[in-house]
């Protein structure tokens, strides 16, 4: 048996999931993820729709777990399922570091300070640009240290995507849940300063996220390498698991499993690399997806949107 800390390579069965069997010849999906913003619900939303958490229901009602993975850490998840932890026990967040199975966190990964003091030095020489550090003590609040940028710029990033900003000078050498770079300078410029952080700090890697909004990461560590993880830990194989996303960050996840699936609104990077193709965020396309995958389950058939390209 795998020891406790071999956290990649350890499989545990657990009685909590209630897989359907299987039948030959049609598709039973054991597992559904979703991305967060721009895909469960659209930026700028502080809620996850009424229909989406119907959804959901109908979901584990046909054995079939759900769960989220995503950039976003626990305490920021908290207001859009209304304060039940619940909807999240189980998933892929902070883009990979963090893995969740039933509410028992099974792999937790974090940054090396120094190299996000190098890349925080890159930054500061881009105009309209700043830095996002998210500690992991936030008093359970989504608190946010940003440094750099004009209290305008922090402002509009803090209400679009929904954080506790707090100014500084110079980010405390603490333990990191995440971090991010948010910029209004041109494409081109953001391009520069990845090619100069790929060659400069070689142990972060940058994805965007949606415009303007780029992840850090420890290298290596994404959303895939997270998802094999959670696979392992729920016994669970590629072709029992459906995700959704919508950004560069989700590229990855989408090699790891036979059904990925964009949004409408998805990067064309994204759009291109999906299996299957659903409605926009804005228009609960997820939602509806899941509605579909569930109807399958209970009908022995193929979900609606999988007959589509």
């Amino acid at each position: 048996m795998a020891s406790k800390s071999d956290l990649c390579t350890s499989v545990r069965y657990r009685d909590a999931h209630c897989y359907l069997p299987l039948v030959e010849g049609v598709l039973l999906i054991k597992l559904v993820l979703t991305d967060m913003d721009n895909t469960l619900v659209p930026i700028g939303a502080g809620r996850v729709s009424s229909r989406a958490l119907c959804a959901i229901e109908g979901l584990r009602s046909v054995g079939i777990t759900f769960g989220l993975i995503t950039g976003r850490s626990p305490s920021e998840l908290l207001p859009f399922f209304g304060g039940d932890a619940g909807y999240f026990s189980t998933g892929v967040l902070c883009n990979g570091k963090k893995v969740f199975v039933d509410g028992e966190c099974v792999l937790s990964r974090g940054f090396e300070f120094d190299a996000l003091e190098r890349l925080l030095a890159i930054v500061r020489t881009v105009p309209r640009t700043f830095m996002c550090f998210y500690p992991e003590d936030n008093g359970g609040k989504n608190l946010v240290y940003t440094v750099g940028g004009s209290p305008e710029l922090v402002d509009g990033f803090a209400q679009r995507v929904g954080f506790l900003p707090t100014s500084m000078e110079v980010p405390p050498d603490v333990p990191y849940l995440g971090a991010v770079i948010a910029s209004e300078a041109p494409h081109e410029a953001m391009e520069a300063l990845r090619a100069r952080a790929c060659d400069e700090v070689p142990e972060l890697d940058i994805y965007e996220t949606f415009a303007g909004w780029y992840d850090v990461l420890p290298h290596g560590v994404n959303k895939a390498t997270g998802l094999r993880v959670l696979m392992r830990e729920l016994g669970v194989a590629p072709g029992d698991v459906v995700v959704f996303g919508d950004g560069e960050n989700d590229l990855a996840m989408m090699g790891e499993v036979e059904n990925s699936v964009a949004v409408a609104n998805a990067m064309p990077s994204v759009a291109k690399t999906a299996r299957w193709h659903v409605g926009a965020s804005a228009e609960d396309g997820v939602a509806i997806a899941m509605e579909q995958i569930a109807q399958a389950a209970r009908e022995g058939g193929t979900p609606k949107f999988m007959g589509l390209s």
